[in-house]
């Protein structure tokens, strides 16, 4: 549909116009509270290794792949139609028209000159530019602005998306005074509607500089045909620089115009290797459920008497995975909650691409609808996925109070007689056996004594 470029007015200046948590199990190399044990057994390298995880850890799948696989060819499909379309290129004409000039209160000197620049610009671009000229009187009645007055001129004579309309309006009192002095200065304003198709060529930097060349010429009192004359000879100098191969301006708005395209081609890239490459992974991969071999557990906190010795019996307490089953749940309504304005959202734009087809915006009706279509498709699934993990949840909750048995209690047995570290000793003889002799001869005189000191017996 036709839009406003902008436009510029007496003192005022010139102006723009509009352009348009994770659900999953927890898993982990050690014990947790709630977790069970699984075997990971690799079929090709015959190898084990254990895991802990709140439920059986899923594998990657054909049908994510698949999914992501139609997804990416249909979603980078349409933005690489509309990418193409924003770079700059000649339009295919689908109008018998051809520029022209309707001066209708004889305010432009040489419309012949404009004429000429206005057909070097269609040559160039594709784009059919029509200038109107008139008198504030004969539309500020019936329309709010000179903005809604040639977005009325542009609808009511050309159907395509490929005109380029400029109204120019002056106040009638204003005419007779530029009889009477040519360097007057009248209080105009003036308007452009562009159409769609002449988006990537007419882009908003594009229009400020030539709404500034337009604005300065009759600020300066130039004829207003002498001012949109040297604007047009600046926009075919940007054409030109714009669509022929290999200028650098060329290939800066190719560049510009790629980029998103490039840009969600990567992203969307790198998330089908990383899920190709978890499914190669997780093909030879097996699980399997197997039982505690009582190193793990929880250990209940009792007092130990003294001189008891106490042998605890460890226990799996379902309380930690109840929790985790909690959490999974709150997690997914939380999902829900949130995707639900999404699916609305969807269900908005399909509405929104119906009602562009009954209009002459026929190409965005198509593509509004079909990436509406997509995009609740993928928030529907979020939200059947949602509903699935509360019902698996409560489900694990279920078979975890049926299977799992209450805590057992802990079996204190008495200690065993305390026993030495050091062994026990008994003396191999009588003491009385192993004492020194003593002389009975303690009595003997002193002369006896001395006599044995010398060696007599």
């Amino acid at each position: 549909m036709p839009h406003s470029s902008g436009g510029g007015s007496h003192g005022g200046g010139s102006h723009g116009g509009s352009h348009g948590g994770s659900s999953g199990p927890r898993t982990s190399s050690r014990y947790f509270a709630g977790s069970r044990r699984y075997r990971k057994h690799n079929l090709n390298t015959g190898l084990d290794e254990y895991v802990y995880a709140s439920s059986k850890p899923q594998k990657a799948g054909k049908s994510s792949i698949i999914f992501l696989s139609v997804f990416s060819a249909f979603f980078l499909g349409a933005t690489g139609i509309v990418a193409l379309q924003n770079v700059p290129h000649k339009l295919k004409a689908k109008y018998m028209d051809v520029p022209t000039v309707y001066d209708s209160i004889d305010v432009i000197e040489d419309d012949v000159s404009l004429v000429r620049t206005l057909n070097k610009y269609q040559d160039l671009t594709g784009i059919c530019t029509v200038i109107y000229t008139t008198y504030d009187e004969d539309w500020n009645e019936y329309y709010e602005d000179l903005e809604a007055y040639t977005f009325h001129k542009y609808t009511a004579f050309y159907k395509d998306e490929a005109h380029f309309v400029i109204v120019y309006s002056i106040p009638v009192n204003d005419r007779v005074l530029i009889d009477e002095d040519p360097d007057y200065i009248p209080d105009y304003s003036w308007e452009a509607v562009q159409g769609d198709d002449t988006d990537p060529i007419i882009t908003e930097t594009f229009f400020k500089r030539f709404a500034d060349i337009v604005q300065d010429g009759l600020e300066d009192g130039d004829n207003p045909g002498e001012a949109f004359n040297n604007a047009f000879k600046y926009a075919n100098k940007n054409a030109e620089s714009k669509l022929k191969p290999g200028s650098v301006s060329r290939v800066l708005s190719v560049a510009g115009s790629l980029a998103p395209l490039l840009l969600v081609a990567g992203f969307l890239g790198l998330f089908l290797f990383l899920s190709i490459k978890q499914y190669r992974k997780d093909k030879y991969i097996e699980y399997e459920e197997v039982p505690f071999d009582g190193s793990e557990g929880q250990v209940q906190d009792q007092k130990i008497p003294a001189g008891s010795a106490v042998f605890y019996t460890t226990t799996y307490s379902p309380s930690g995975y109840k929790t985790s089953q909690k959490v999974v749940k709150a997690t997914s309504i939380i999902g829900i909650v949130f995707v639900i304005p999404f699916i609305v959202t969807g269900l908005g734009m399909i509405g929104g691409g119906t009602a562009l087809l009954s209009n002459v915006d026929r190409t965005g009706g198509i593509f509004l609808m079909a990436f509406g279509v997509l995009w609740t498709i993928m928030s529907v699934f979020i939200f059947i996925t949602q509903i699935i993990n509360i019902s698996k949840a409560r489900k694990r909750e279920a078979e975890q109070s049926s299977d799992v048995p209450a805590s057992n209690p802990v079996s204190k047995t008495p200690a065993p007689p305390v026993m030495s570290s050091q062994p026990e000793t008994k003396p191999e003889f009588d003491p009385q056996f192993s004492r020194p002799s003593q002389s009975s001869i303690e009595d003997d005189d002193e002369d006896y004594r001395r006599m044995k000191r010398k060696g007599f017996e």
